[in-house]
Order: C-alpha cells, then sequence, then structure tokens
C-alpha cells in the first residue's frame, strides 16, 4: 500500500481521476457516506451525504458491499450493526460487509467520556443510593457500540439530536426515572422541554465522589446525565448572540442542542443539524439567521445561500478536527487499498456487542 504522502503530493484533479476510477469499477458494490462536517471536497463525492444515524441506515438499504465512511469512529460502528445483522450476512451468503473510514484515528471526544466499563461502575455506585430497576438508561447516538450495549442490555434505548423528545417521552412513560448519557446539554434541554423539574434533574460528573450529588439529591432525582459533552458546540459566546441581537434586530438565532444551556436560553429555537439546514433553506432572501453548530457547515450554509445573511454565534469558527480528517488524500488511499485487497481503518462490532446495541438502536428505527 502506498504512503499517505503520494496521494498528498497529487494534484486534486489526480486524486479525484482515481477515485472515479474506481468507483466506475467497483459499481454498486462500493458506497461512500460523508457526514455534514466531513471537508467540502470529500462533501462533493460522497453517494449520501447526512447526520451519522441517516448514513447508517442508507448504508444499510443500499447494495453495497464496502462502504467508505466519512465520518468518525462511533458512526462506523452503528453502519457496521446496521449492515451485518444476522439476516443481512446470510442473504449475502454469509459473507460481512465492509465498513472502513479514511483516517483510522478519526474518533469523537463526546462519545470517548463513557463506555461500558464506565457505564457498568455508574450503575453500580447508583446501585447503592436508588433503585436501578426504576431508570431507563438512554443514550445518545453519539456513542460508542459498547454505550449502546449497555443500555440494550437494560431495555434502553438510542437516541438522536432530532427524536431525543419522543425517545425520552416513551421511556418515562414505561419507568418513572431516566439515565441519559453521554450528551448532558441534549439531556436537560430535552428534560425541561418534557416539564422536568430542574430540581429532579441531576449532573453526574464522573470524576467525583458519587459524581458530586448529595444522595438526598440523587435519591430525588428524575433525570441523572452523564456530564458529557460535545468540545465543538461549547464554543458559543452568549455575548456574540447578544450583539448580533443588538446590531441585526430582525435576527433569528438557533443552535444545535449539544451547545451549554445558557447558549440555548438565547436562541429562538434549537435542533438537529438536519432541522438547522432546514431553518436557512426555509428562510426567505434577505432573512438574516445566526446558526450555532460546526463552521465547516454554516460556511457551506453560506456559500449556498448568497440571497440570506447568515451570521455565526462565536467569536472564533468552532470545527471538528476529527471530522475533518476525511481529507481528499485520505479517501484516494483507502479506496485504492481496498481496490488492491488490503483494505484498511476497518469497523468491525463483535457480535456479542452487536446484537445488544441492536436492541438499543430498533428503540428508534
Amino acid at each position: 500500500m502506498k504512503e499517505l504522502s503520494y496521494y498528498e503530493s497529487a494534484s486534486e484533479s489526480a486524486l479525484l481521476d482515481l477515485i472515479g476510477e474506481i468507483r466506475k469499477e467497483a459499481g454498486d458494490l462500493l458506497a461512500i457516506m460523508a457526514h455534514y462536517y466531513a471537508p467540502d471536497e470529500t462533501v462533493a463525492l460522497a453517494d449520501e451525504v447526512g447526520d451519522s444515524l441517516a448514513l447508517a441506515k442508507k448504508a444499510a438499504a443500499s447494495s453495497a458491499s464496502a462502504v467508505l465512511f466519512c465520518g468518525v469512529h462511533f458512526m462506523l460502528e452503528t453502519a457496521d450493526i446496521l449492515m451485518n445483522t444476522p439476516e443481512r450476512i446470510a442473504a449475502r451468503n454469509g459473507r460481512r460487509a465492509l465498513v472502513f473510514a479514511p483516517d483510522a484515528t478519526a474518533g469523537c471526544p463526546m462519545a470517548d467520556m463513557i463506555d461500558e466499563t464506565r457505564a457498568l461502575d455508574w450503575e453500580r455506585q447508583l446501585k447503592e443510593y436508588v433503585d436501578v430497576s426504576e431508570f431507563t438508561p438512554i443514550t445518545y447516538v453519539n456513542s460508542s457500540a459498547g454505550t449502546k450495549a449497555f443500555c440494550g442490555r437494560r431495555q434502553g434505548a438510542v437516541c438522536t439530536s432530532a427524536n431525543a423528545e419522543k425517545v425520552v417521552s416513551d421511556a418515562l412513560a414505561r419507568r418513572p426515572k431516566l439515565l441519559f448519557m453521554p450528551d448532558s446539554r441534549l439531556g436537560r434541554a430535552t428534560a425541561v422541554k418534557l416539564g422536568v423539574p430542574l430540581d429532579e434533574i441531576v449532573f453526574w460528573r464522573p470524576d467525583e465522589p458519587l459524581g458530586g450529588i448529595d444522595p438526598d439529591a440523587l435519591r430525588r432525582a428524575r433525570v441523572i446525565l452523564w456530564d458529557g459533552y460535545c468540545p465543538v458546540h461549547q464554543k458559543f459566546s452568549a455575548e456574540t448572540i447578544r450583539k448580533i441581537r443588538a446590531t441585526e434586530p430582525t435576527a433569528v438565532v438557533w443552535a444545535h442542542p449539544e451547545s451549554p444551556r445558557e447558549i440555548l436560553d438565547l436562541c429562538d429555537g434549537y435542533g438537529s443539524t438536519t432541522k438547522l439546514l432546514d431553518v436557512v433553506a426555509n428562510a426567505a432572501p434577505g432573512d438574516v439567521v445566526a446558526v450555532g453548530t460546526e463552521w465547516k457547515l454554516v460556511d457551506r450554509m453560506r456559500r449556498r445561500n448568497p440571497d440570506k445573511k447568515i451570521l455565526y454565534p462565536a467569536e472564533e469558527p468552532s470545527i471538528c478536527e476529527d471530522m475533518s480528517k476525511s481529507t481528499l488524500p485520505k479517501v484516494a488511499r483507502a479506496l485504492d487499498a481496498w481496490r488492491s485487497g488490503e483494505p484498511t481503518n476497518v469497523v468491525s462490532v463483535p457480535a456479542e456487542v452487536a446484537g445488544d446495541a441492536r436492541k438499543a438502536l430498533e428503540s428508534l428505527l
């Protein structure tokens, strides 16, 4: 396999020619999926662009036996889980579909804030003070396969930023209490919107004894949030939003629910990446919209909507470095290696983990 430097020294046109050649040879057996936060040049060549779960579902619904997923590790795990159900493997005469990445180091800091081992320790500590059978565990889709499996083994669920309210509402209808991981920002916003009082929501800080929570407060809690977060969505500025309000009085401000509480409280609304795209798409020419999410996507919104004024509620661009790793040279290298029969950066979830993770994923599928 050629070194990455070989592809990095090639021209963009040469890389696109190579990628086009490989895709033509592969036909429907190969699909390229790119998350919204991937670099522009990668988004431009993808077969599908979208949020992580939507891409995994499209991969599973495709006829492809190999998927290059331009995102981060947990996304490839989800695609592998959905593409390689026992039924789908049987339909391929026992062959697994291949899910691989341009860069093996592309991870998610928030997903890494909890894993199955830490979740089990959390449960162990909780058992000393509360009846854990009263709690439904819910994990945000931005989590590892092991974390999803932890929830699946306990009749829990997976949610996305788009359907968190429905998943949480359904969970609270089944059992009176909730564990939410790893995104405390989304968890809090969702619980509050569903009417859970603030004094019944607590943040479990994993590096502090008993999560930094008073035992009595823990017993009263209806929702316990693992105090994880997305670093990219913590960088929006309340002061910048106030300046936007002062200088652009007609502006509407929207943010992703992974943002801090004080930011969401200043916004006109919040929603998933797809929702934010819809807000901009549905704005009239001349409208002013401030959008708080990853910078590359907002910059793309600006370029694709020149008749609207798109503002950014931060002092400087907030970029997901991991999502930025799916560069054109890395895409070309990964595809070239796959064509030669030496695929790299392959993600394969063990069957015993995948089965339980799938139980949690089925809650939203």
